[in-house]
């Protein structure tokens, strides 16, 4: 089990790091182009979408990954079930969306012109199929396909923000444009391995699982909804009251500092059918502590050195116009480690089917998120923002700490901190890659 964990991890992560390297290139031509204020703009652009996506999600594609794990109902039925829902909620919610947009885009996302908002309204649809198709494929453990689609949609996106905005200049409707191709074509590569792997779809809806489906996710959906207003309030109340060019430069600091998210939500994605196909309790238990401590580690000493290294970074990537951007990164940091151990306790608990314990994690960190937001960024600004989410990030890691630990029995320090004996997995590891290297060198020199 272990083995085959971390093999998929490392192609996750490897993949991922590859995407990482091309959206990072697409950030910063985004940003040197646009400047503050329209990378501000182009980000709230995408609030609405992303908060009416997550509301009308329902954890569908949680349960799916739990269900095709489990494997109790047919990928095919599953497949034909997902299909129908993306479209009937995808609709649904784009009709919803034009509504807000027409009556109340004043008071939600001020200082954004009409087209863009109205050009984002297409993304909904898009992000739920993709969402629901996608789980399909992470249920089934077809980590290469599930990594190649998302692959395959930065690489677009890139090549478009290349053309359109680095060639052509034409700004913010460029860069939506651009995402909009990306995500059109990722849903299609989507639609077509899941479509393989699954053998073909029915030509019926099996309401059995349709049930199952939301009996599960609904658990997992109130998750979703808090979660989603603790990582997209900030983005809006920063707008309130303050710009979008305030937004611009707290949208740098934060996507730059969930870079650190890679390790864990990597292992994550993985863990989550794992544990959900796992029937050996004993395997479990001791597997999930190794995974969290590791990851701790990992981010954490990415956290130091990105913390000294910040102001340079930033600099060098975004240009000195993004100076503003270094304060919140580096406080940030902290919270964005912190939460990368819950991300990882948090997709354990999914796999046991304990949904709701997260569901009321998630409350809490929402509550006080909105509180801290409502009374750091009128004071403090954007690093105001920072700390209110640095410190929502770090309770919600203590509490499912504490949840996880009690539902496990696992210690604390089990699940904490590093062992001796973890350092020869990295041995391990390091050896191996290095004889799949000279195996290569080896074999191309034939």
């Amino acid at each position: 089990m272990a083995a085959k964990f971390t093999k998929n991890t490392l192609i996750t992560i490897a993949t991922r790091t590859l995407s990482l390297i091309i959206s990072t290139m697409a950030s910063i031509i985004i940003a040197r182009i646009l400047g503050p204020e329209g990378k501000g703009i182009y980000a709230l652009a995408f609030v609405l979408p992303s908060l009416l996506f997550m509301f009308a999600e329902f954890g569908v594609s949680g349960a799916t990954v739990y269900y095709v794990a489990k494997g109790k109902y047919s990928p095919k039925d599953i497949f034909a079930v997902n299909v129908a829902l993306s479209i009937a909620v995808g609709v649904l919610s784009s009709i919803l969306a034009l509504i807000i947009i027409f009556f109340f885009r004043d008071k939600v996302v001020p200082g954004v012109a009409l087209e863009y908002l109205l050009l984002a309204v297409p993304f909904i649809p898009l992000y739920i199929f993709q969402s629901y198709t996608a789980a399909i494929l992470l249920g089934l453990q077809k980590i290469k396909k599930y990594n190649f689609s998302s692959l395959v949609q930065i690489l677009v996106f890139t090549l478009l923000i290349c053309v359109f905005l680095w060639g052509l200049h034409r700004g913010v409707m460029a860069v939506i444009l651009s995402s909009l191709a990306a995500y059109l074509i990722n849903n299609l590569v989507l639609f077509l391995l899941t479509l393989k792997e699954t053998g073909g779809i029915s030509s019926r809806i099996n309401f059995s699982y349709l049930r199952d489906s939301f009996s599960y996710g609904f658990k997992t959906y109130l998750g979703n909804i808090f979660g989603t207003i603790q990582s997209r309030l900030d983005t809006l109340l920063i707008n309130i009251f303050l710009n979008p060019m305030a937004v611009g430069f707290y949208s740098i600091a934060r996507g730059l500092a969930e870079h650190l998210w890679l390790i864990s939500q990597s292992a994550g994605a993985i863990l989550f059918p794992r544990v959900s196909s796992q029937n050996n309790r004993e395997e479990r238990k001791k597997f999930t502590p190794l995974i969290c401590r590791n990851v701790l580690f990992v981010s954490a000493v990415a956290a130091i050195i990105l913390f000294f290294a910040g102001s340079w970074l930033i600099v060098l990537l975004f240009s000195d116009k993004f100076l503003n951007s270094i304060e919140p990164f580096r406080i940030l940091l902290i919270g964005v480690t912190a939460i990368s151990g819950s991300i990882v306790l948090g997709n354990d608990l999914y796999g046991r089917g304990k949904p709701m314990l997260n569901t009321y994690t998630a409350a809490l960190a929402a509550g006080l998120n909105v509180l801290l937001n409502l009374l750091l960024i009128p004071r403090f600004g954007i690093g105001g923002a920072a700390w209110a989410i640095t410190t929502t990030y770090t309770i919600t890691f203590l509490v499912t700490l504490a949840i996880y630990s009690k539902v496990s029995g696992n210690t604390i320090n089990e699940i904490l901190f590093i062992k001796k004996s973890d350092f020869k997995i990295y041995k391990q590891l390091i050896s191996l890659l290095l004889k799949k290297f000279k195996n290569k060198m080896t074999f191309s020199r034939i």
